[in-house]
């Protein structure tokens, strides 16, 4: 008997699996709640997420520990600057903008990052949602089902492919941690978190998936990707 296998994990390795089991449930608990959400909240909040969360100014200013003189000093004077430069920031901004519709965007970006008020009590929520129709309408529900269950399992690859670099690209240990071992096929065979998803979506855990690897990854690029996002925001502030 190998006595090696009597033994029992070391706290390290049982605290890993158990963090891993439990990110797995989560993503999983995750794609089933997706499947409940609101087609019309969903598009309205997407909506509100691509045109209105872009951050306008640079983060407040922290310390310097290499400053010259006393650090609380520097670092109130710095804030001030910083505060002065948001105000012409805003002002710059808003005079560039012709279109009244755009500048009411702006404003309520602005507010809303400044926890004055949430923006639709600016741009008002039938505002969003003829937005949200008229970019968002070429989107199938089906879309939307395939883009939330990649974006639902994404934590999970992306720790996954974090752990692949630690480990060497060691598949066998990924398992032995608590992998799923057709996860940590379909991560090694891509080596990114949202192919890798898609595959192991579509061929790996639903083998009669009526969406292939490249149906959920176009799918997903369609609604979450990052230049749908620019070219829909360039259309409402152009």
């Amino acid at each position: 008997m190998d006595v090696s296998k009597l033994r029992a994990p070391s706290p390290r390795s049982a605290e890993n699996q158990v963090g891993i089991a439990e990110l797995y449930g989560e993503c999983l608990a995750e794609e089933q709640n997706s499947a409940k959400l609101d087609l019309g909240k969903l598009k309205l909040l997407l909506a509100r997420g691509w045109f209105l969360s872009e951050p306008l100014f640079e983060p407040p200013p922290t310390v310097d520990e290499s400053s010259a003189i006393d650090k609380k000093t520097d670092l109130k004077i710095r804030k001030q600057l910083w505060r002065a430069a948001k105000y012409r920031r805003i002002l710059d901004l808003l005079r560039k903008q012709t279109n009244r519709e755009g500048r009411l965007f702006l404003v309520a970006c602005w507010l809303s990052q400044e926890k004055v008020c949430e923006p639709e009590a600016i741009v008002g929520v039938e505002v969003l949602r003829r937005l949200a129709r008229k970019t968002l309408g070429f989107l199938s529900p089906s879309d939307f089902h395939h883009a939330d269950r990649v974006r639902s399992w994404l934590p999970y690859f992306k720790k996954l492919l974090a752990d692949f670099r630690i480990h060497k690209g060691t598949g066998s240990e990924l398992v032995e941690l608590g992998y799923d071992k057709a996860a940590v096929w379909a991560a090694g065979r891509k080596r990114s978190a949202i192919p890798a998803a898609c595959e192991w979506l579509a061929d790996c855990r639903d083998s009669n998936s009526s969406a292939d690897a490249l149906t959920l990854q176009n799918a997903y690029s369609r609604v979450y990707g990052s230049k749908r996002r620019s070219v829909h925001k360039a259309n409402v502030y152009h």
